[in-house]
């Protein structure tokens, strides 16, 4: 049976003195051997040229974040350099055949995140040093257990971009219905305006959100604050909602449920009674990726006006058919429905941990 032996880190690794790299530095040196700083992902903070005089290199080893995101881990096998905030750790000679260094990297990393460091709590070189572990000391036991967490850390990467795929993505129910096409300029069909901009000193902090009104800006699924007022008067029947700067999108506010929408929220109120709301979101959303709006091309009030669409279903007689649309709606919703469930069990396996004890 595999044993364990504790060791402090001083005694495993060496812990080489740098002068951490600036970003005028950087700017002033480009290149392609990537500089890491304090961050939770293996992403470099920009790139320098090889073999610079005043740089020391390193390849191959473990470095940890003193700062930023302090505690992660990496294992660096392509040279690389580092600012003040991310520092390398050198596995010392005599142990080069004995530790797998992704292991050791999996079991340091738990330790330091155990430990609760944060900005004003750096990992310093001083405490890594008398960090205590406790390792196998079987290297195929380490093989073992590193190829193990590779494999659940590509399946959980999946997962996560799974789980973007699936927040994003845009259903199109197909129907064998007779259709027509509406411009959303139909003044007879909808009432269409942007919102008014509000100014930090009038968001309200009240633990008591459900008394306050929620406030919409460019993202329409999330309130940008509260305010215990709105300039429009009417609440009886839902509102869309739409953002205008940034990802595009639309949101469906219930009847009877004040908000606010600031200059960067635009809101669409549908006045034939025979056109379902909920239908109309579904419907402008299957079809939101098509038009290419973004922070340029921004969905404007003009922008919406001139270039979005919606089909409607209608009657042999040429009317609204709201009963179609109302079948149609609830299709939508059982996706969606089935979407929700499916982003809590994604988002669930995401926060599995693996055990590096067995």
């Amino acid at each position: 049976m595999s044993h364990k032996e504790i060791f402090l880190l001083d005694e495993l690794f060496d812990f080489p003195a740098i002068k951490g790299i600036t970003e005028d530095f950087i700017l002033n040196n480009p290149g392609n051997i990537p500089v890491y700083g304090g961050k939770k992902t293996e992403t470099p903070i920009g790139y320098v040229r090889d073999n610079l005089p005043q740089v020391k290199y390193f390849e191959n080893c473990l470095a940890w974040n003193r700062e930023g995101s302090v505690g992660y881990v990496f294992y660096h096998k392509h040279k690389f350099t580092t600012n003040d905030h991310h520092r390398p750790m050198i596995l010392k000679e005599e142990y080069r055949d004995a530790i797998n260094l992704e292991y050791i990297r999996i079991v340091i990393e738990k330790e330091l995140l155990n430990l609760g460091l944060s900005w004003s709590k750096t990992a310093s070189k001083e405490k890594l040093k008398e960090l205590e572990i406790e390792i196998f000391i079987d290297l195929e036991k380490q093989n073992e257990i590193a190829n193990k967490y590779k494999k659940f850390q590509k399946i959980k990467k999946k997962i996560e971009e799974y789980s973007e795929k699936l927040k994003n993505i845009s259903v199109k129910i197909l129907n064998n219905c007779k259709m027509i096409t509406i411009n959303l300029s139909d003044v007879t069909l909808f009432s269409l305006f942007i919102g008014k901009r509000i100014l930090k000193q009038d968001l309200i902090k009240n633990n008591n959100k459900k008394l306050l009104v929620p406030i919409y800006s460019a993202n329409v699924f999330k309130p940008f604050g509260y305010t215990n007022n709105t300039f429009i008067d009417d609440f009886s029947t839902p509102s869309l909602i739409w953002g205008i700067d940034g990802i595009f999108d639309w949101n469906y506010i219930p009847k009877n449920q004040p908000f606010y929408p600031t200059d960067h929220c635009g809101v669409l109120k549908v006045k034939n009674s025979n056109i379902n709301p909920e239908y109309l979101l579904y419907a402008l959303r299957s079809n939101k990726d098509d038009y290419g709006f973004n922070r340029t091309f921004r969905a404007s009030l003009a922008n919406i006006k001139e270039y979005v669409t919606v089909e409607i279903p209608i009657k042999e007689n040429g009317e609204f058919d709201i009963d179609k649309q109302n079948e149609i709606v609830e299709k939508y919703k059982k996706i969606e429905n089935l979407r929700i469930k499916t982003l809590k069990m994604l988002e669930e396996l995401k926060y599995i941990e693996i055990d590096i004890e067995s």
